[in-house]
């Protein structure tokens, strides 16, 4: 699977950090589906423990995940998230979107294993500290705040993976997700070093690093703020908030039907 949808480069590159070639964001899509497929067909958000870290390293290796997470406006995303819709070409290789929920459910079923969970988030924490970092300094706070959406799925998979557990099996997954997250991120290959993105980076893990258990959750639902502070968008913070909250009770709603 992984070999599908995140080939090795060899000879020319395969993939990169950006796009892929049209037979591994197919397969990717592909694999999305029939993960989704099958988690609503068992009505179980699990996955064989042999896919999780698989399966979440290939999520991680796409940008097109990044993308969806945020609720792309991007109409190129959104309509090539249809179920018939194939992979599409830009500049910089080939690209795939799925819809929402279907992601949602995905990483929610790969997310029994907190490490598997802390390395999607930390691919996505790392993308939208490149986007912060980029951000001109006379645009708009709120435009950067709209990060938070993705942040506030994966804090709603968070709490539906705990509401699962058992109080100290929830303690347990905690302190091993703080573990993953609150470590230096490797940058992805074919990434530029970007002083300011890793700024806001080291930010956010330092303040996760430094949470005492007792408000570890809290911590993490603040993501957004600690990033935009960091990145001197403080004036955002509150908009960011309000996202994380909303998309993270919508993220639970999706998965409470299956």
């Amino acid at each position: 699977m992984k070999e599908a949808a995140v080939p090795a480069p060899s000879g020319t590159p395969a993939s990169s950090e950006d796009g892929h070639t049209r037979e591994a964001a197919a397969a990717m899509k592909n694999i999305l589906l029939a993960v989704d497929d099958d988690i609503r067909r068992r009505g179980q958000l699990d996955v064989d423990a042999a896919l999780r870290q698989p399966l979440a390293e290939s999520l991680a290796a796409y940008r097109d995940v990044n993308v969806l997470l945020t609720d792309p406006t991007d109409s190129v995303y959104v309509r090539e998230s249809l179920f018939s819709r194939g992979p599409w070409e830009a500049d910089d290789g080939f690209h795939m979107a799925v819809n929402d929920d279907t992601l949602v459910r995905v990483i929610r079923a790969v997310s029994v294993d907190p490490a598997a969970y802390a390395l999607v988030r930390k691919a996505q924490t790392s993308w939208e500290a490149r986007r912060l970092a980029e951000s001109p300094a006379g645009s708009e706070a709120l435009r950067w705040s709209v990060g938070a959406r993705a942040l506030g799925k994966l804090d709603g998979v968070a709490a539906h993976v705990r509401d699962g557990l058992a109080q100290e099996e929830a303690r347990e997954w905690n302190a091993a997700v703080q573990r993953e997250l609150s470590t230096r991120t490797p940058p992805r290959k074919g990434a530029e070093a970007a002083p300011a993105a890793e700024r806001i980076e080291r930010a956010w893990q330092r303040a996760l690093a430094r949470a005492p258990e007792s408000e570890w959750d809290t911590v993490v639902e603040r993501q957004c703020a600690v990033m935009l502070d960091a990145a001197g968008l403080a004036a955002a913070t509150d908009q960011c908030l309000s996202n994380a909250s909303g998309t993270a009770s919508r993220a639970l709603r999706v998965l409470r039907a299956v």
